[in-house]
């Protein structure tokens, strides 16, 4: 299935939790910015609302919500076609999530970042979308981001994950085990972002 979208779609979203969220955030609107969508800050004029979420602890979680059950007013009073929910929420919960929150069109886990544009593509046709698997996806040198910071400053993201497996901490069940990114990829992102401004 193609992952361009035809026309012009616009696309709002909000980023909750920390920093690797953000660098997701600013991953997948590269991708959404690749299959020719536009970026809105206002909800009320989005096709698509794209929320990533976090789930470390219980009062993230209850942002995760809160938010979704706000923006998902849009379906009724915006435009908003299809609310997308990203990252440690979806990643997760899963079906489960879908099944209590009918408000939500897709779903897209930690590990399949770089699948957003067909998560969108087949929420916008009218399906209901569950694309949460084991994480494993790393940003390469090449990954286009969209940022969503002030110019002078990015994060950039030399690893993923956890495989300490401590018993009080989630972060390997919804990032996956421990992967570095090869050092050239870093400093090929760090070139870049400095080029940019930062």
């Amino acid at each position: 299935m193609s992952s361009r979208l035809q026309g012009n779609i616009k696309i709002a979203v909000a980023s909750l939790g920390c920093d690797k969220n953000r660098v997701d955030t600013e991953t997948m609107l590269g991708f959404l910015r690749q299959a020719g969508c536009d970026f809105t800050s206002h909800e009320s004029l989005a096709d698509v609302i794209l929320i990533n979420t976090c789930a470390f602890i219980d009062a993230a979680q209850q942002e995760a919500v809160n938010t979704i059950l706000d923006l998902a007013r849009y379906k009724e009073t915006g435009r908003c076609r299809a609310l997308v929910v990203a990252g440690c929420l979806a990643q997760r919960y899963g079906r489960a999530l879908l099944a209590e929150m009918p408000e939500i069109d897709g779903l897209i886990g930690t590990g399949q970042v770089d699948k957003i544009g067909e998560v969108v593509v087949r929420c916008l046709a009218g399906e209901k979308v569950v694309m949460v698997s084991a994480p494993g996806y790393l940003p390469a040198e090449a990954v286009p981001r969209v940022a969503t910071l002030p110019p002078y400053t990015t994060y950039i993201k030399i690893a993923e994950g956890c495989s300490n497996c401590c018993r009080y901490c989630v972060i390997p069940r919804l990032r996956g085990p421990y992967r570095s990114r090869p050092p050239e990829a870093v400093l090929g992102e760090a070139k870049c972002a400095i080029t940019a401004g930062a």
